[in-house]
């Protein structure tokens, strides 16, 4: 992913050399490594350091321990026993600055600041060098990612736009385009628009550069019409960036200066969804002045167009050890599981009317469904389901790997522990003793004969299980996927077995299996190997249409928008975002960055890092804005940690701190008469 990621960038250099050298004085400039370091020990200060400081200790009745190790270690750093890493500890904490009993010693200073200064070189180098090893590497990816598209005559979704946009960015080849097509603009519409990322927002300009001078003003002159909320920009991973929503209003609006054209921002503030208690609580906690601080988040108040429709927004407190020492993620389930099932049983809502919303699908997803569906509750499942995720889809998998050659012995070890066949560990540790021995004799008596495999291992220790796989290795060949894993499942009662074994939550992820499996047998012809690689690399994740779904949908944020439900239940609430693994230094048609894999404790890293978590941690908010607008008439939000507390910066902390009155309360409740 960290590879791929570049392949927009280097998508459009021309010249690569130039490009890395332009990457190289960039990053070095950027982490100060074009400064000079006196990296030579000078024995003479340093005797006197150690003189110093032992003049001191002689005046004390009891030694200073740092002057103690400061005296050793110099002594040893001059002897060069110690290398410099050991050596900085005399001088520097753990978090690389200098410590603060070294100040109060005026003859400290001078090589404190050094051992500081040499310290943040060594860090910073280490930095440079990872990163540019990083960057050779994505170059070089990139080149053959590219070379084989080119061969297979295939783009992917970023190619679209990129293609696109190089199109574009030459005015005669765009006019033949357009000219080809037959087409004369004379409106474009940009929906979504906060959605849009920079080489989108650019192939808009491009679409657009003569847009306004060559039309008319009067009759039907040309238009441009943009919809978007920047506060529900939050696909940041996907290039999505709400600055340039901004600047392409400013560069629009330079456009059309002198043309006579002016651009009416219309906003639009009332909302048709959601009831008064829900507005008014996302009012209050985004406008909140330390929440606009922390977030950067700007908030303009809602119009309720449902005011006197009754809602409700409740906040659980944080479920957690401090106040509960048998909290446990089984215990906030329950807990969660038991308000649907109130909910559900006044009948004034069923389980289709239920959203709940995660962060990411791992961790809640798979313990609620489970325990919604033995309460008897309808329940749709994800929006996604990443079908290797699911054991038995592993199993299954790892099956047709042994079919498609035979000395698969992992794979086959695999489906041996599967509840396909049970077998238990210490089994399969001595099957595979017996080949390492037979394998071993062959080796030393028949060096040319064929080794032996787990298979043939298993017609002597297993006969049954021998002959059952002979029969499915037999079938492999001769049936495509579906009628193959059809037969798998149906035969011994092996569908049962894996529910039985796993529980009924992976009921819903086999079914699916099996209809790809159809799908592609439907659709395409090829041996169970050409199924194992399309599904490996394409068809392994299942999207589902959740408005049409009749049971309690859950859903990721991310995958909420463009959804609502009369009731919305917001649960991964205490989830930070992860930091990025790359941070960028500057961006455009040259961009640069880090890879602080080795950052250690530099300044200057740390100074970048803390500006993307920034604008990360605004994304992260954003998030939770379009979370509690997906709420019609109830929202409830609930969190959980496993530890005591839950982050300060989280969104259940954050909700908590600025919404309660009464921090010992177990619950906040805002109803309509609340904010009457």
């Amino acid at each position: 992913q960290l590879l791929s990621s570049q392949y927009k960038n280097l998508f459009q250099i021309t010249d690569v050399l130039k490009y890395r050298q332009y990457f190289i004085d960039t990053t070095r400039i950027f982490l100060n490594l074009n400064q000079v370091v006196k990296t030579d020990i000078n024995q003479f200060e340093l005797e006197n350091i150690i003189n110093n400081a032992t003049d001191i200790q002689k005046t004390k009745k009891t030694p200073v321990e740092y002057l103690d190790k400061i005296i050793n270690l110099t002594r040893q750093y001059i002897d060069t026993t110690v290398d410099f890493d050991v050596y900085k500890t005399a001088y520097l904490k753990q978090d690389g600055n200098i410590q603060s009993k070294i100040l109060k010693n005026d003859f400290l200073l001078s090589e404190a600041e050094r051992v500081y200064s040499v310290n943040q070189y060594n860090i910073n180098n280490k930095i440079f060098q990872d990163t540019l090893a990083l960057f050779d590497l994505c170059i070089a990816f990139n080149q053959t990612y590219r070379h084989i598209k080119h061969e297979r005559n295939l783009l992917d979704f970023e190619d679209l736009i990129l293609y696109t946009r190089k199109l574009f960015s030459d005015s005669a080849t765009m006019g033949w385009v357009l000219s080809q097509l037959d087409v004369s603009l004379s409106h474009i519409l940009v929906d979504e628009a906060q959605d849009t990322s920079p080489l989108q927002w650019d192939i808009l300009r491009m679409l657009s550069g003569d847009f306004f001078t060559d039309s008319q003003t009067t009759e039907t002159p040309n238009s441009i019409f943009v919809v978007g909320d920047t506060k529900q920009s939050i696909y940041g991973f996907q290039g999505a960036d709400p600055d340039a929503f901004a600047r392409s209003r400013h560069d629009i609006a330079a456009q059309i200066k002198n043309n006579m054209r002016d651009i009416q921002e219309i906003p639009l503030t009332q909302s048709f969804r959601s009831v008064a208690p829900i507005l008014h609580t996302v009012d209050k906690f985004f406008s909140d002045p330390a929440i606009r601080n922390l977030t950067g988040f700007i908030n303009n108040d809602h119009k309720c167009f449902r005011q006197n429709d009754a809602g409700l927004v409740y906040i659980n407190k944080l479920y957690s050890k401090q106040d509960d020492e048998n909290a446990s993620l089984t215990g906030y389930i329950n807990i969660i599981s038991d308000e649907i099932q109130r909910l559900l049983n006044t009948k004034k809502y069923t389980a289709k009317d239920i959203m709940i919303l995660v962060q990411r699908r791992s961790l809640l997803v798979g313990p609620l469904t489970t325990e919604l569906k033995r309460r008897g509750i309808d329940v749709a499942g994800s929006d996604r389901i990443f079908l290797p995720d699911y054991p038995p889809v592993r199993d299954l998998l790892n099956l047709a790997r042994w079919c498609s050659d035979e000395y698969d012995d992992y794979s086959l070890c695999c489906v041996l522990k599967s509840p396909l066949f049970y077998l238990k560990e210490a089994d399969i540790y001595n099957i595979c003793t017996i080949r390492n021995t037979i394998n071993r004799d062959i080796k030393q008596n028949s060096p040319q004969a064929p080794l032996t495999n787990v298979f043939n291992v298993l017609r002597e220790t297993h006969p049954d299980i021998h002959e059952r796989l002979a029969r499915i290795r037999e079938k492999s060949q001769i049936l495509a996927p579906y009628s193959f894993f059809c037969d798998v499942l149906n035969t011994g009662n092996t569908r049962q077995k894996f529910i039985s074994a796993l529980g009924n939550q992976i009921i819903d992820p086999l079914e699916e299996f099996i209809t790809i499996c159809l799908s592609y047998e439907r659709t395409q012809s090829g041996t169970i190997r050409d199924f194992l690689k399309w599904f490996i690399t394409g068809g392994s994740e299942v999207v589902r249409d959740m408005n049409a779904s009749t049971g309690v949908r859950i859903v990721t944020v991310h995958g909420s928008k463009g959804l609502e439900a009369p009731v919305v239940f917001l649960i991964d609430t205490t989830r930070m975002p992860k930091p990025d693994k790359i941070l960028t230094i500057t961006s455009g048609d040259r961009p640069v960055w880090l890879w602080g894999v080795n950052a250690g404790n530099s300044t200057a890293y740390q100074t970048l890092f803390d500006q993307c978590a920034s604008t990360k941690l605004s994304e992260y908010y954003r998030l939770l804005y379009v979370a509690m607008t997906r709420a019609r008439d109830m929202l409830y939000i609930y969190g959980y940690s496993a530890t005591n507390v839950a982050p300060d910066n989280c969104w259940h902390t954050q909700l908590w701190q600025t919404l309660s009155d009464n921090q010992t309360s177990d619950f906040i409740r805002i109803t309509n008469e609340d904010i009457a």
